[in-house]
């Protein structure tokens, strides 16, 4: 009586396809790359998101340095340095994530 469940047991797991355990499709295997809660198919995409959003964050951080500084009254070099520092501010804080 033992004997003989286990072997059906192993008759039937012999029986039966050899199966994945989750069909994937070649679109679900493929590797993807995230940056800025964005999937990316590919390490050059991601690199050319991270790059723009590096301009970006440059360009953001200059003119809102420059207007605030132009706005409480500085003058026109200091209104420039410190859009220059809000710049490199930008820059790395659009530089911050990895793919």
């Amino acid at each position: 009586m033992r004997f003989i469940t286990p072997m059906l047991l192993a008759a039937f797991a012999m029986a039966t396809p050899a199966m994945p355990a989750a069909a994937k499709s070649p679109r679900n295997n493929a590797q993807q790359y995230q940056y800025n809660g964005r999937a990316y198919n590919s390490f050059a995409q991601c690199q050319a998101a991270k790059r723009k959003a590096r301009k970006d964050g440059t360009i953001v951080g200059a003119a809102a340095a420059g207007i605030g500084a132009a706005v409480l009254g500085a003058n026109l070099g200091t209104t420039a340095l410190i859009a220059g520092g809000g710049a490199v501010v930008g820059n790395r804080l659009g530089n911050a994530k990895k793919c």
